[in-house]
């Protein structure tokens, strides 16, 4: 795992997977994480920093390379540097993935206990969709969501 530069293979490998990719070029707030086997990149996620909050988003792996824990290694890699940002919690919005995140420890949330910071990020506002399931999950001690 590594942190990464958005580029045009990470925003391959999202629009592959479906994912939004519209406000990325412009987004310098996105932190992203890869992973790679030689120089072939096989998954990404990001974290979009937003104070004391973090979004996860564009957690994207490769077809070839579902269903070996890769996700789960990503998602928990976000965790540790969001923990390491001292970031009080980690939140998302999925129309899909609501159970993987789930056994993460993430859970479900009503949007209106969105952070402020989260609710004014163009995922939150006009990317995803009204149906996405809000997720959340709190980070270091306190373990706070909102």
């Amino acid at each position: 795992m590594e942190q990464i530069a958005y580029s045009q293979e990470v925003r391959d490998l999202l629009v592959a997977c479906d994912l939004p990719v519209a406000d990325l070029l412009d987004n310098g707030d996105v932190c992203f994480f890869g992973f790679r086997q030689e120089s072939e990149l096989l998954g990404v996620i990001g974290v979009e920093v937003r104070g004391d909050y973090g979004l996860l988003r564009s957690l994207a792996i490769s077809a070839a390379h579902r269903g070996n824990g890769l996700g789960q290694k990503l998602v928990r890699f976000s965790e540790e540097w969001a923990t390491r940002f001292n970031l009080k919690a980690l939140y998302l919005l999925t129309t899909t993935a609501n159970g993987f995140f789930e056994k993460l420890g993430y859970e479900k949330l009503p949007r209106s206990k969105a952070p402020s910071a989260i609710i004014e990020t163009q995922q939150f506002l006009s990317l995803c969709p009204d149906s996405s399931i809000f997720m959340g999950k709190g980070l270091g001690a306190n373990q706070v969501l909102h």
